[in-house]
This record gives structure tokens, C-alpha cells and sequence, in this order.
């Protein structure tokens, strides 16, 4: 297996073209047979503060990010400045010489504490505030600045218009050359980018050729890099993955209002909301198609989608903290009417507004709390690309077997991760679509007698029934009579039973590595992949670790979890949010109470590096408790 590790950053101003310059070098490397992870990290507001990309290349898949990177490709200045902290030996710094004057006091846009933390870093080390100085400073940590006139290099290729437009492209053709990508796989991906856009694509390869003849002059062509044999791949973020399992799932309406980072999953479904895969559903798909109803506000929101589900549509919305926030009634009344629903809640950083576009885990004891009263619902989550498509499938199966709602939790960091999927299966989660019979007049649409408390969803139009936010009797009335309300709370609790005896452990939790592991460590979400990658790097050690993977949280694996870390010697608990809510959640469940936690806050995703750094200093303590708080993060 040839040895390739390529940690990317491309940095710039938030609509400068940054996604796109990622996404020509992430499709180079796929194109040369190469595996590519990546993460898009981007600010709050809508144009001009710093954001970036960071992917990650090698010839097996990677599942996780790491630092320090190997390429910084500098867009602007305040690129220079923010990831300072980034590189380390060997870094290949490349940017515009047109930017070495600037000042840190002329980056506008860089947010007050982080410039002021930067002018302490470079003022702490006698170094001026400065690109300059900045560069120096990165060059004394063995980074290798590469210094290139982006803009004669765009008026060789091209005659007119504004050089800047193309910066973007020719930072990834700059990379791509010293990578030793061959050229032809650029251009492929410049087609692919700008498909249908000729005089585009013409003029972006014209710079792309530039690019590659300026490192050759300049002797800066890296040796050229193997192509690989690679099966065909869908290129995915959590995002995509999340809209295709709706869709491969049955769904027929979907409804929103704008929100990060759940918004993109609507409108991916509103560009594409017919999947051919679905055999028993294409003809009528084909005809009409899914409705994506973009609302008012989040509590139109979900009921719409509440109303839609009580017809027996696959219905489903999406959202995050501040939109489930609005949400809460509504979910309630879903779960004392029992409403086969699916919310799929994008999890940010809270509270309130909070990090609107940044990570976080804070929600986790939220979705299995929100609403007020007691009722069941099933709470889930997915860790990766892959899982988003067929976790969104089986929510939605839930919802309509158990007949109440569902919360499919997805994380910022993993709906903005991007990801190669070798294979979808549409038919690995069969759609269990739900079958009416007519009862019409004096229908019991809440029927006691069912041994599982699953009572048959009335056909609307033609079975009688009531709806009612009460407590109601067998037909809906409202009733607060005494017995009827501990039978209902009993039938309605039962089905959750149910789900729990139904649905398979595999869908719930996993046990990832030996059994007999020096070290246990137990996640949720998108920090399965870097786990992953650090349990195999702790084996080269002689460290024998393994990954206690929870999936589901209601109903939750009590007996599996507890059977697994009671046997375990170090246990780790790795999570992005402030308190350790799986850790609680595991307390709560299981008596067994995790000591040692490795916790990030900060908005960002979590890295290989750092949570393999953190495990050895909680490994290597004699201590019983240790609490790592990770930082990184530009």
C-alpha cells in the first residue's frame, strides 16, 4: 500500500471560494485513486470573516482529521494569522507575495480575542505583527514558506477580467502540483465543479496549467504521485447522506424552516427528491416526487409534519437546538397521540444562538428529555457518512412501526464532514410502509387492548376518530378519568418496550476491537472515526483499546453497556460538549460512573492528534480521574 498522509487546509474569506478550491483538490486525489475525509469549518456571518476547509489524503480511507497539516493554502491574509498554530515541520505554506506588508492591525475581520491572541503568540517571541512575521515564526517551527505572484500567474493564463476570481483554483492547482498530482485529474475536477459552464471551465484550466508550469520553473513539482486502482465512490457529506436515507426511506414530506447546519439537507432534497433506487416506489415518486415545505417558522414546522404523519405519510422535519427549542409542544402533543414522526435535530453549539455554525454534543440529554410530561420516544444517532443514510432509514421505519416520534441526532461536525462511500444499498432497510384497515364509525384509534400498545393508525376520510391534545379514551375523546389515564400511560410506554425487544443490538450499540482491551473508550457521534484511527495507532504501542460505540439512547442498552465496562480496566469517555452527557446517560443507566473524560467545547471537531495525545497522559496518570479538555481548533 503506498504510504500517503495529506492533511489540507484551504483558508479564506467566508464566499471566497474556499469550498470550491477544496472540492477541485478533494476530487483530484479521488480521481488518482486516493481516499479524501474532510471538514468544513465556516463563520456566522455571510460574507468576509475567516473560513476554512481541512481534508485529509491517504491510500487507505481516513477517518479522522490531524495536525500539524502539510499544506496551508493561504487565501487571504487573515489565513496567515488564524492558523498560525497549525503547521509544524515540513508545512508548506503557500500564499500570494502580495500579502507579506500586511499588518495583523489591518485584518479586519479577524474577531477582537483572536487577534488579540495572535499579536501575544508573535509578540511573546519578538516577532512582529506581521504576515511577514508570521511567516517567520512558522518557519521557525520547520515550516516551508512558498511565496507565489498569484497575480501574474492568472494574467499568463488568462487576458482580462479580475485575477482574484481564480486565486481559488490556483491555490489548489499550487497544491496539487508540488503533491505531484497529475494534471489531468485537475482538470477533470474543474469539469466536474464547473460542469455546464464552458467558458468557465476553459478559463480555469488555463490557470490551472499556469500553476503547474510556474512549480516546474520554480522547481517546486513535487515527484509524481501513483495513481491507484479505486472502485467506483460516492463523494458524501452527513448532510447528503441524511437527505438520500430519507428518500431511499419512503419519505414524502419534509418540512423545515432555515437553520444551520440543518438546512442543507432540505435543499439537497429539493434539487434531487427522486431515487430511482426505490423499485416498489419509482413510478410514483417519479410522478410526485417528495414535497419539501420550507414554513414560517419552526413550530409550523413540525405541525405540518405532525398532520401529514397522522395520514400515515413518511413525514419527517429538520432542525437544530434553537428551532427543537420552538419545537417542544408540538413534540409533546406527537407523543401523547402517538404520531409517527422523525426529527432529525442538527446538533451546534448552545445555549441559545450560541456557535451557530461550529460543532457541539450539547443536546443529547435534550432530545431524550424535551417536551413536558412523560411519553416515549426513540432517540438515535450517527457517527458517520455511511450511518446518516441508513439511521435516517430506520427512523423513519420506527416511527410508523412504534407509532411515536423519533429523534435522529446528527452532530455539525459530521453534517459538514465529506466522506467516500463505496456502495448504497437501497434495499438494505426494507420500508416497512404501514397498511390501514377501515374501521370507519366508533373507530379506537387508541385501542387498550394490544398486547405490544401498537394500535392501528386510523385511514383518514374514512375511519371516525378524535385528536386531542388531553388525555382522550380509546376513540379520542378528552377524559380525565382516573383509570383511563394510567391505561394510556401504560400503552404508550409499552410500545417503547416493544422497540426495545425489536430492535436489533447491533442498531444500538457496538463493541469495536478486543474484548479483553487495556483500554475502553466510550462515544457517540462523529467521534467514532478519530477513536477509530487512534486505537489503531495506540496498537503500534502495544496498547491493546478498544470502542465502546453507543448508537441508541432511548431505549438504551443498559444490560450490553454494563455487561461491557464492568469488565473494562481504563475507561475513557470522549465527547464534544461540557458536561459528559453519555457519561451521565451511562451512570444514570448502569450504576458504572466514568471517571476519565476527554471533552472539547470549543466549536471544533475533534482530531487524531489531540485525542491521542490526551488518551496517553489519562493511560500513563496514576490518578483515578482525569478530565482532558481539548482546545485545538482555528
Amino acid at each position: 500500500m503506498t504510504k500517503v498522509d495529506i492533511n489540507i487546509t484551504v483558508g479564506g474569506p467566508q464566499g471566497g471560494g474556499i469550498d470550491t478550491s477544496s472540492n477541485m483538490i478533494s476530487r483530484a486525489f479521488a480521481q488518482s485513486g486516493y481516499y479524501v475525509f474532510g471538514v468544513r469549518e465556516y463563520h456566522s456571518n455571510i460574507k468576509g470573516r475567516h473560513s476554512y476547509t481541512h481534508v485529509r489524503i491517504k491510500a487507505e480511507r481516513p477517518r479522522s482529521l490531524k495536525y500539524p497539516i502539510d499544506f496551508l493554502v493561504a487565501l487571504d491574509p487573515d489565513s496567515i494569522f488564524e492558523h498560525l498554530e497549525d503547521v509544524g515541520q515540513g508545512t508548506k505554506i503557500i500564499y500570494d507575495n502580495a500579502i507579506e506588508k500586511a499588518e495583523l492591525s489591518q485584518a479586519r475581520m479577524i474577531m477582537r480575542d483572536t487577534a488579540k491572541k495572535i499579536q501575544e503568540t508573535l509578540t511573546d517571541e519578538s516577532f512582529p505583527n506581521t504576515i511577514a512575521g508570521a511567516i517567520s515564526w512558522m518557519k521557525a517551527r520547520g515550516a516551508i514558506p512558498i511565496p507565489v505572484p498569484f497575480n501574474s500567474v492568472v494574467q499568463k493564463a488568462i487576458s482580462g477580467g479580475v485575477p482574484s476570481r481564480y486565486f481559488n483554483t490556483l491555490g489548489a492547482a499550487l497544491t496539487l502540483a508540488i503533491s505531484g498530482v497529475n494534471i489531468k485529474h485537475m482538470n477533470d475536477s474543474i469539469r466536474i465543479v464547473f460542469a455546464g459552464k464552458d467558458s468557465i471551465i476553459e478559463e480555469n484550466i488555463a490557470v490551472v496549467k499556469a500553476a503547474y508550469e510556474y512549480c516546474s520553473e520554480n522547481k517546486l513539482a513535487g515527484e509524481t504521485l501513483p495513481d491507484l486502482d479505486h472502485p467506483k465512490r460516492f463523494m458524501l457529506t452527513g448532510n447528503d447522506g441524511a437527505a438520500i436515507g430519507k428518500m431511499m426511506g419512503g419519505l414524502r414530506l419534509q418540512t423545515y424552516y432555515p437553520i444551520t447546519p440543518a438546512s442543507d439537507e432540505s435543499t439537497i432534497m429539493e434539487e434531487h427528491n427522486y431515487i430511482k433506487w426505490i423499485d416498489t416506489e419509482a413510478t410514483k415518486l417519479k410522478e410526485g416526487g417528495i414535497v419539501v415545505v420550507q414554513t414560517e417558522d419552526e413550530i409550523a414546522a413540525i405541525t405540518m409534519a405532525i398532520g401529514a404523519a397522522l395520514t400515515g405519510t413518511r413525514t419527517s422535519t429538520a432542525t437544530s437546538g434553537p428551532g427543537f427549542s420552538l419545537m417542544a409542544e408540538g413534540f409533546s402533543f406527537a407523543g401523547t397521540d402517538e404520531v409517527p414522526l422523525v426529527v432529525t435535530l442538527y446538533q451546534r453549539g448552545g445555549p441559545s444562538t450560541g456557535l451557530p455554525t461550529r460543532n457541539g454534543q450539547s443536546d443529547l440529554l435534550f432530545a431524550m428529555n424535551t417536551g413536558h410530561g412523560e411519553f416515549p420516544r426513540i432517540v438515535l444517532a450517527s457517527g458517520d457518512v455511511e450511518e446518516c443514510i441508513y439511521d435516517s432509514m430506520n427512523a423513519l421505519n420506527y416511527a410508523q412501526r412504534y407509532q411515536m416520534p423519533v429523534i435522529h441526532l446528527i452532530d455539525k461536525n459530521l453534517a459538514n464532514t465529506s466522506d467516500f462511500i463505496t456502495h448504497i444499498d437501497g434495499k438494505k432497510v426494507p420500508v416497512n410502509a404501514m397498511k390501514f384497515d377501515v374501521h370507519g364509525l366508533d373507530f379506537k384509534r387508541y385501542n387498550l387492548d394490544t398486547k405490544n400498545g401498537i394500535s392501528n393508525l386510523g385511514a383518514f376520510g374514512k375511519d371516525i376518530f378524535w385528536m386531542t391534545g388531553d388525555e382522550h379514551d380509546e376513540l379520542g375523546h378528552v377524559t380525565e378519568d382516573s383509570d383511563v389515564r394510567d391505561k394510556m400511560m401504560v400503552k404508550r410506554f409499552t410500545k417503547l418496550q416493544t422497540a426495545d425487544s425489536e430492535i436489533p443490538l447491533e442498531d444500538k450499540a457496538i463493541l469495536y476491537g478486543d474484548k479483553n482491551a487495556d483500554v475502553t473508550f466510550v462515544t457517540w457521534g462523529s467521534q467514532k472515526g478519530p477513536i477509530l484511527d487512534v486505537i489503531d495507532l495506540l496498537a503500534e504501542e502495544g496498547i491493546k483499546a478498544n470502542l465502546l460505540y453507543i448508537k441508541m439512547f432511548i431505549p438504551f442498552p443498559t444490560n450490553f453497556v454494563k455487561d461491557t465496562l464492568s469488565k473494562a480496566r481504563i475507561i475513557i469517555d470522549v465527547e464534544s460538549n461540557f458536561l459528559g452527557q453519555l457519561a451521565e446517560v451511562v451512570m444514570s443507566k448502569t450504576g458504572i460512573k466514568i471517571e476519565n473524560r476527554i471533552l472539547k467545547y470549543n466549536g471544533r471537531h475533534m482530531t487524531e492528534d489531540e485525542i491521542l495525545s490526551a488518551s496517553r497522559e489519562i493511560i500513563n496518570n496514576k490518578e483515578t480521574k482525569v478530565e482532558k479538555v481539548l482546545k485545538h481548533g482555528a
